[in-house]
């Protein structure tokens, strides 16, 4: 039935517009993807270098402001009596640092996470002796004198040293665990096994980590018989975490494995009640 005579007809909703938006928003969910990894690089890469230039910075700063420094000072055309003028009071070192050119700061900087990593190495010979393993005793004696400083270093040493060197394997172990009930299964970390006395069965300790935060979460106490290793690496079971699961390890394994299970290639022959 055709509309009445002199009535108009509205005309459909142009799709441009649409079209417009819906290219903007991809064109900036794909730049949001290229950005976002550089500028977490970035950012990470950025506090390491600040970390490790300040943990040595202000040795450079008081070599400068001394005598052995003055001639460095006045190779760069830089006047304490200027800065001293200019500040009104006798410059720190960090001040004269900070009236050097940039290039020269640059130089500075860099200079100091070099005399970080000595220092680091220096240490680690050091302790390797047995001189220096005997001023680290001593050192730990008077810090357990310390009431709180002895329990926050005592802590701090036995995590980074769970971390490291062959301990380090205890937290290699991607497993799942049960959550809410048997049925719900999440990732976690074994990162210790121990028997119990008066049973005998064993436990293990997991730690349950959150999404999408790998840094926080929980300290599980399982018997071994619940849980279920995985053949995941560490960052597999991380990428899996922080993408909340849509970033998978191929090919995906979540078969039990158990310690009396035969290895590939070394499967026993199938018996005569199994075959049929």
């Amino acid at each position: 039935m055709s509309p009445p005579a002199g009535t108009r007809i509205p005309l459909r909703r142009s799709r441009i517009g649409a079209t417009l938006r819906a290219l903007f928003r991809t064109r900036v969910s794909t730049g949001l993807l290229v950005i976002l990894p550089i500028y977490v690089t970035y950012w990470l890469v950025r506090f390491v270098f600040e970390l490790m230039r300040d943990s040595s910075k202000w040795i450079v700063e008081l070599v400068l402001r001394s005598r052995f420094g003055q001639p460095f000072i006045e190779r760069w055309h830089v006047s304490l009596e200027d800065i001293e003028r200019k500040l009104g009071h006798v410059p720190t070192p960090a001040e004269v640092v900070d009236s050097l050119p940039n290039s020269v700061q640059w130089g500075v900087a860099i200079f100091s996470v070099l005399l970080t990593l000595f220092l680091l190495y220096i240490i680690g010979l050091m302790t390797a002796n047995i001189a220096g393993r005997r001023l680290l005793g001593l050192f730990e004696q008077v810090v357990d004198r310390v009431p709180l400083v002895k329990t926050v270093y005592r802590a701090t040493k036995q995590i980074l040293t769970a971390f490291s060197g062959e301990q380090s394997q205890n937290f290699q172990r991607v497993a799942l665990i049960p959550l809410f009930s048997r049925e719900v299964k999440s990732l976690g970390f074994v990162t210790n096994t121990f028997t119990e006395p008066s049973t005998g069965e064993e436990w293990c300790t997991v730690f349950y980590f959150t999404t999408p935060n790998p840094t926080t979460g929980y300290l599980l106490i399982l018997k071994r018989s619940e849980i279920t290793e995985l053949d995941w690496s560490v960052e597999d079971a991380v990428r899996t975490l922080m993408s909340g699961g849509i970033l998978l390890p191929q090919p995906i394994s979540l078969a039990e494995r158990k310690a009396d299970a035969p290895r590939p290639g070394h499967s026993d022959q199938p018996s005569s009640a199994s075959a049929h």
